[in-house]
């Protein structure tokens, strides 16, 4: 794939998300995949396996497409519209938890919360508390920056509505936000953290594990069951990925960096050191239960998810299985 057909493919479905109709990996081994916002360096085990034509190797036609928030990518995973997206755990938990939803997690790449809350070091925001009667800035609302803060804020015994949201871009233009006076804080990811320290800005930062899975892969039931094969692919492929990526050094780390921006139009990825901190923060998401447990969703985590998200009130009580492992373990046998 190169950057001419990713812009493309991506402007096209840009017009037509909502549109009903079949998924567009229905055609034998074609596949397409839903990043929930721009590209970046988080999504490398998958960017990384497509530039090193691990899923061609599977005879997988992957087509990585940019979705604009984690809560679409349920809802066109849903829809049909694509095959398998990556989105947040509490916002997926809280829609599978809903008897009429057919999408389920068959992995998990992020096994904690990738986000981060980002402050001004002059007021800093140390702990869901502080979050009380201020300013929140979210890239998207309904998604999983925000059921993360909802969470943050129930175990704190916050009461949500004295927290005010703004929509905001994710990135060092909202700490100017924050220098304004226009936010107390927002939150970020990795990258956003990296961004922030190369320009050398005093911001405070607290990272948000609210104890749920951070990042799931999603797809329709039926379509796991119809097209086994090709999630089995994807997912190996993933898995590889990671791996390769996990015993890599800076230098190789660079050279992988490269290979990526030559494949996808990244922003910012021409700043190989702020490129090199954003992978390496990133890799430690994917490898906090271990290489061997790359991409498998942890019973006891996913039991944990789900008690703090009823207890919090963020999801109905239910006995529908929340994820599968069925596709890790053919992936990896």
């Amino acid at each position: 794939m190169n950057r001419r057909h990713f812009l493309g493919t991506s402007a096209a479905l840009a017009g037509a998300l909502l549109m009903p109709g079949p998924a567009a990996a229905q055609g034998k081994g074609k596949f397409t995949f839903l990043t929930p916002f721009t590209l970046s360096l988080a999504f490398a085990p998958v960017l990384y396996a497509q530039a090193t034509g691990k899923f061609s190797a599977r005879k997988l036609d992957l087509r990585v497409e940019v979705g604009r928030g984690a809560a679409q990518v349920v809802q066109l995973a849903a829809a049909g519209q694509v095959d398998a997206g990556r989105t947040g755990g509490a916002n997926y938990m809280s829609t599978r938890a809903q008897d009429n939803s057919d999408v389920i997690a068959f992995g998990t790449i992020a096994q904690i919360s990738p986000f981060v809350v980002i402050s001004d070091e002059k007021a800093p925001v140390r702990e869901a508390k502080d979050l009380a009667g201020k300013i929140v800035g979210l890239a998207s609302f309904g998604g999983s920056m925000e059921a993360t803060l909802n969470l943050m804020l129930a175990h704190a015994g916050v009461d949500p509505k004295s927290v005010r949201r703004e929509r905001v871009a994710d990135g060092p233009a909202s700490f100017a936000m924050i220098q304004a006076g226009r936010l107390h804080a927002f939150f970020g990811n990795t990258s956003t953290v990296s961004r922030l320290r190369a320009e050398h800005l005093a911001a405070s930062v607290m990272h948000a594990d609210d104890g749920v899975p951070g990042q799931v892969y999603v797809a329709r039931e039926r379509d796991l069951a119809a097209h086994r094969d090709a999630f089995v692919a994807f997912t190996r492929g993933v898995v590889d990925s990671v791996k390769e990526l996990a015993a890599m050094d800076d230098q190789a780390l660079l050279a992988a960096i490269a290979l990526m921006g030559k494949a996808f139009d990244i922003p910012g990825i021409e700043k190989t050191d702020i490129a090199l901190q954003d992978l390496r923060g990133n890799r430690e998401l994917w490898l906090t239960h271990g290489v061997e447990n790359v991409v498998r969703n942890d019973p006891k985590q996913w039991a944990e998810g789900r008690r703090l998200l009823v207890e919090a009130g963020l999801m109905r009580p239910t006995e529908r299985p929340l994820y599968t492992n069925d596709i890790w373990e053919s992936a990896v046998a």
